[in-house]
């Protein structure tokens, strides 16, 4: 069993399951949302840069560049700085620009260039100039400078150390993609606000069915079955409260038999002790003659000794805790045993024994010593109230397995007759009223029934069992 140290609460469980989600979800999204954003835009940029360097420097057929038709630029004198002001602007709605590098990293841009552009020119030669690149390998570079981002590509111009610097600026759709990843952060937060919300919602509304559940089982632990009343809206709770009502009420009944039994079992055991603990006394004070009271303390002592075993029998049987072993067994020769062992009484009471048995096995999967014990319980009874014969059958009725013992006594008296399988109930001429009670047990331990037929004629005990199906 793990320590109480490694236990969370439901509540913490779900509320990591839901951040974890929603972090993976959200974690995700941003990730290839850049991803996608990035690859676009390097793409686009580096197209439409490539576009228009292609579009304004041309090689002539003496080797000689060409730049925007306006210079060139193999001699030794350039003219100008093309303009691409007029170019088409790309899916990103930006437009290209050009600035002249000069060897000492100073910048020229056309005389309608504006402000702003100047300013960028002089920031990518800076940044030129910082990073010590080899101008003449730039082509397509990505840099990102304090006022923007920017694709670039260098073009020698001249014969000098000039180099025409072609840029796009996506300044502005970085910025777009990082409002949206702040747009993004700022989602994530809200969902786990919310998630955080809802779990202490949905958690409050489970962990107080559970808590509830919790007291109740550990009330019914402590002995008070009394049913729990909550009203549960969810159906698995309400189906686990109705199940452990139902044990409740189950536990109920058997704590009350079992104090009814050991209160019953008690006052039965008092009465021969007594009348032992009499005689025996008087025996020692010599009041009462020893042969006539040795023999009374033995008819005592027999009947003790049948009683403590049926107690015995029935604590057994009715164990809720004790593993039942069972073979498969045959009710024919069950009941000849049982008939057996009481035919000497039978004889001492001038009854005769019939048997009347099937010619099929009668087999079925119990507890022999159980079933042995019932079907001598109910050949006892019918001993005590016969009056000249007992019948017992064991025969197959469709599926049914049905051993029956009948007497030809006086029959049941209509009163005794709905309490007869309770516990220490006695009828008129009854002995301990355990016999019938062990019989009850048994046939409810296999799955059976037991009809009763009585009439002024006798009474019939069918005891009826249903065999599982065959495998």
């Amino acid at each position: 069993m793990s320590g109480t140290g490694r236990l969370h609460s439901l509540r913490t469980r779900i509320l990591t399951v839901f951040l974890g989600l929603i972090l993976i979800v959200f974690i995700s999204i941003t990730v290839v949302f850049n991803v996608l954003v990035n690859r676009y835009v390097s793409s686009t940029a580096t197209a439409q840069l490539s576009t228009v360097v292609a579009g304004h420097i041309s090689v002539t057929p003496g080797g000689d560049a060409t730049v925007g038709g306006e210079a060139t630029v193999g001699g030794e004198t350039a003219v100008g700085i093309p303009d691409v002001s007029e170019t088409v602007p790309s899916t990103l709605n930006i437009r290209p620009a050009v600035f002249l590098l000069n060897a000492d990293y100073t910048t020229s841009t056309r005389s309608n260039a504006s402000q702003a552009d100047k300013q960028t020119a002089s920031t990518l030669a800076a940044l030129l100039k910082s990073r010590n690149l080899v101008l003449a390998d730039v082509s397509n570079l990505r840099v990102t400078t304090d006022s923007g981002s920017y694709y670039i590509s260098a073009v020698p111009f001249g014969t000098g150390a000039q180099y025409l610097v072609f840029y796009v600026d996506v300044t502005g759709i970085v910025t777009f993609a990082a409002s949206v990843n702040l747009l993004l952060i700022v989602i994530m937060l809200t969902a786990v606000a919310i998630a955080v919300l809802a779990t202490v919602i949905i958690t409050r509304r489970m962990t107080r069915p559970l808590a509830n559940l919790t007291e109740f089982s550990q009330q019914i632990g402590s002995g008070d079955f009394t049913p729990c009343t909550d009203d549960f809206h969810d159906r698995e709770f309400a189906t686990l409260a109705a199940s452990m009502n139902h044990a409740a009420s189950q536990l109920k009944s058997y704590d009350k038999d079992q104090k009814t039994f050991f209160q019953n079992a008690s006052h039965e055991l008092r009465t021969p002790l007594m009348s032992i603990t009499c005689y025996a006394e008087g025996i020692k004070c010599g009041i009462m003659e020893p042969e006539s009271a040795s023999e009374t303390i033995l008819n005592e002592t027999a009947r003790l000794s049948g009683m403590v075993e049926d107690l015995l029998s029935m604590s057994r049987i009715d164990s809720i805790t004790a593993e039942q072993k069972t073979i498969l067994c045959d009710l024919r020769q069950i009941l000849a045993a049982a008939a057996d062992e009481q035919r000497h009484i039978a004889e001492e009471h001038d009854l005769v024994v019939v048997f009347a048995e099937g010619d099929a096995p009668m087999l079925l999967q119990g507890n022999e010593n159980n079933l042995h014990r019932a079907f001598s319980n109910v050949i006892s009874n019918a001993i005590r109230y016969a009056r000249h014969q007992i019948t017992l059958s064991c025969q197959q009725q469709g599926r049914s397995l049905v051993v029956t013992v009948a007497d030809d006594g006086p029959g049941i008296d209509t009163d005794d007759l709905p309490h007869i399988f309770e516990r220490f109930y006695k009828g008129a001429g009854g002995n301990h009223g355990i016999g019938l009670a062990i019989v009850k047990s048994v046939v409810d331990q296999h799955g059976g029934d037991i009809e009763v037929r009585t009439d002024r004629a006798g009474t019939s005990f069918a005891l009826i069992f249903e065999p599982l199906p065959a495998m």
